[in-house]
């Protein structure tokens, strides 16, 4: 053999020479237009073209940190890689603790948390050329974090997803016509979604190139943008459970199944939504991420899923608070020094401490209606509150300052109601404080400290939202049409904290009671009201079930179990007990709650017709209504002042909320007999004929303070009925006949109200 043929020999044995790679040490976006990157994370470039999201390493390029490997300049965690792979040489480079550490659940935002430790760490043994606890040398921290955050960028799977799901968005000319219907109907309530930033990212989504999304998907987008399908999603699903019936047909074509309802339409558009999210995680959260989670959250409750709805708070919460919503030194910074930029800087934090209060307003709201913890530990501290600001409407917010709006001057905005609203539930987180102390507290000057609170912020209600004598001039602007039902609202929220901060004491404290049931009095006519000035395609309206569920209950449970007590009440109690249960019958095909809720209803207001021995109001084919008590001499707060609220002229709806007026000295409620009133301080006198006292020695005082919204969604709270009747019948003794004594069921104890009205059988003689 020549030596021709064994160097061939030899050549084919080592097989094809390998090419040389060359080593990446710029980031992909300087590769690919050939700049020099200085190798931050972003790097100047990416900042300066402002693509911060698209600047990434590659993960699987050597690098020039590689190089210096070999000279023996490993970190602590390369070593470990060593040996446990047995080998002379590392087999892979290990991940920077600092990119590491939010995988183990360690806070990304923050001077003081160990995060920043550890990139401060890096940082400075990067300098220094000392490889310490670092791991790396120069840029080999940012590939590594480039590497985690882009796991998902190069993903195929995660392109293909993400194009699967926003095929599902409606035309732009639906949702652009729904959208109206959201900021008319419903954004309002909580205004989540500025207007004007909506448009502007509709617009740039609108018009975003085909090829961005086919060719790199949604890491090419910033992260607003990335996210901001979703919020499209649920925008539109909250439209479609208010549409007009009018527009039904315009919209029809959405639907994709026969005998579809643009209910499950709405409930397929919203889980798209949350999919986008999920696709994404809690590592690439944005303001828009903040504010689908709201929005989500808000639907489920729409849809009485409220166990999800107060899941999905606490999980927005989370997020805003990776997000550092809730510090003030957490803000974020103008990207340059400029003015532009320090104006829309400003405007982005107002944005931020407004989702942040009203995360804070829901989060104790539903802690003190649902008898459930908070996600949010208040000792912490809160935000600075956002400034009532005037509206930039249709106007560059980059040229636009932060201004205050002028009470009286300028005309009130939906952040003018929030800012009043968190003012208002601000006394239920000392409600909820003095829960750790019981229905016995030993000293109540803590009660009468928070009530003092609540009516001194009653009467600071801007003249613009309150109830007597308001501010009427905004009332026929276009953009204010929501001014009316605010007012109601707002009173009813009043109403909730008195009711909340005593109902704890209403089965040990006479006083107490007195204050519940003038709370839900209150309650119960800002129910009337609103009622009668809401389209049926409001019907759905949270705010119409709690306001009157927890009313009813807890007015019937004080009656049946005290019934001599409070007479002048007794009557107009009884009346909008039945006005409440009229418009839970009218309303339980649109409402859900109303539905589940109008069984347990029926059974209350039942017994307590038996327990007071009263007549029925007049049906709804007499249209009579009532005025609610307001500057009576029977009527006194024990704090000095009444409940009020203006007169209005309502209109009929085929409920018992018709036109005619009853005076409070027009209602025939007769005051007990004195004999009766000796007695209400002795227990078993004060109760019905026929009543089972538990045998446990516990008696009345054993029974445990009860959230009847929690115990109906968390304690399958039901009532065994054998048919469906309709209620107020106009039979009176078909009402107190003993086949409405309906047993209630569920998963509550043996010490609570449920279980102790299941023993009431009155004896049917209409004394109680």
């Amino acid at each position: 053999m020549t030596d021709i043929e064994v160097a061939v020999n030899v050549r084919a044995e080592r097989g094809p020479t390998k090419k040389r790679r060359r080593i990446v040490i710029s980031c992909t976006e300087c590769h690919r237009r050939k700049q020099k990157c200085d190798r931050e994370l972003p790097c100047g470039n990416c900042r300066s073209r402002n693509k911060e999201a698209h600047c990434a390493y590659e993960a699987g390029a050597p690098t020039a940190r590689e190089h210096e490997t070999h000279a023996g300049l490993y970190s602590s965690s390369s070593r470990v890689d060593r040996l446990g792979s047995g080998s002379g040489t590392p087999t892979s480079r290990a991940e920077p603790l600092s990119s590491m550490a939010p995988s183990w659940g360690y806070a990304q935002t923050g001077a003081a948390s160990t995060l920043s430790f550890l990139q401060k760490i890096e940082r400075a043994s990067t300098s220094d050329g000392d490889d310490g606890l670092g791991g790396g040398g120069h840029g080999d921290d940012d590939d590594e974090a480039a590497a985690r955050a882009t796991s998902y960028q190069d993903s195929f799977a995660l392109k293909e997803k993400y194009k699967g799901l926003i095929r599902l968005l409606p035309a732009r000319m639906y949702i652009d016509q729904l959208a109206d219907i959201f900021f008319k109907e419903f954004n309002w309530q909580y205004y989540l979604v500025e207007p004007q930033a909506f448009r502007e990212l509709l617009d740039q989504w609108t018009n975003l190139p085909f090829k961005v999304l086919s060719a790199r998907g949604p890491e090419a987008l910033s992260p607003d943008l990335r996210v901001f399908p979703a919020l499209l999603f649920e925008v539109v699903a909250t439209a479609l459970l208010v549409l007009p019936k009018s527009l039904h047909e315009s919209f029809a074509s959405l639907k994709y199944a026969g005998n579809m309802t643009f209910e499950d339409l709405a409930g397929d558009y919203s889980e798209s939504g949350v999919a986008i999210i999920n696709l994404f995680g809690p590592k690439a959260l944005s303001v828009t991420s903040v504010q689908v989670g709201f929005l989500r959250a808000s639907f489920l409750k729409y849809t009485a899923n409220v166990t999800e709805s107060w899941h999905q708070i606490g999980r927005t919460i989370r997020d805003a608070q990776e997000l550092g919503m809730h510090r003030d030194a957490l803000d974020p910074k103008p990207a340059s020094d400029d003015v532009e930029s320090v104006l829309l800087n400003q405007w982005q934090v107002e944005k931020r401490r407004h989702l942040y209060m009203m995360l804070a307003s829901w989060d104790i709201h539903m802690c003190l209606i649902l008898g459930r913890p908070g996600a949010l530990d208040w000792r912490h501290g809160m935000p600075t509150l956002p400034i009532d600001a005037r509206f930039a409407k249709d106007t560059d917010r980059s040229k636009t300052p932060v201004i205050p709006r002028e009470e009286g001057r300028d005309p009130p905005t939906p952040l003018t109601r929030n800012l009043f609203l968190y003012k208002t539930v601000i006394p239920l987180r000392d409600i909820q404080d003095l829960e750790s102390e019981g229905p016995c507290p030993r000293d109540f000057s803590k009660v009468h400290k928070i009530q003092q609170n609540i009516m001194e912020i009653h009467d600071s209600t801007p003249a613009v939202f309150r109830m007597e004598n308001p501010d009427r001039q905004w009332d026929n602007e276009p953009d204010l049409h929501w001014l009316p039902q605010a007012r109601c609202l707002g009173e009813q929220m009043f109403h909730f904290t008195l009711v909340a901060l005593h109902r704890p004491y209403i089965f040990h404290r006479e006083e107490s009671r007195v204050e519940v049931i003038k709370g839900c009095l209150g309650m119960l006519e800002m129910q009337r009201q609103l009622f009668v000035g809401l389209p049926p395609k409001s019907w759905k309206n949270w705010h119409l079930f709690y306001g009157s569920f927890d009313a009813v209950i807890l007015l019937a449970t004080i009656y049946i179990l005290f019934p001599y007590e409070n007479a002048e009440y007794r009557e107009l109690a009884l009346r909008h007990c039945h006005w409440a249960v009229e418009r839970f019958a009218t309303m339980k095909d649109m409402n859900l709650l109303a539905k589940s809720a109008i069984g347990v209803l029926r059974a209350v207001v039942s017994r307590l017709v038996k327990a007071i021995g009263k007549c029925a109001p007049p049906s709804s084919s007499a249209g009579t209504s009532v005025d609610f008590l307001r500057n009576s001499s029977n009527t006194p707060l024990s704090t000095g002042r009444t409940l009020g609220s203006t007169p209005t002229s309502s209109t009929g709806r085929g409920s018992a909320e018709g036109s005619h007026k009853y005076s409070p000295e027009s209602l025939t409620s007769a005051p007990p007999t004195a004999s009766a009133q000796d007695e209400t301080s002795a227990f078993p006198a004060m109760m019905p004929g026929g009543w089972e006292i538990p045998q446990d020695g516990g008696g009345l005082p054993g029974l445990a303070p009860f959230f009847a919204m929690g115990d109906l969604i968390y304690k399958d709270l039901t009532v065994d009925q054998a048919d469906d009747v309709l209620v107020p019948p106009t039979d009176l003794d078909l009402l107190g006949g003993d086949s409405f004594m309906w047993q209630f069921e569920g998963g509550f104890g043996q010490d609570t109200v449920w279980q102790f009205l299941n023993q009431h059988q009155p004896s049917g003689d209409g004394t109680g």
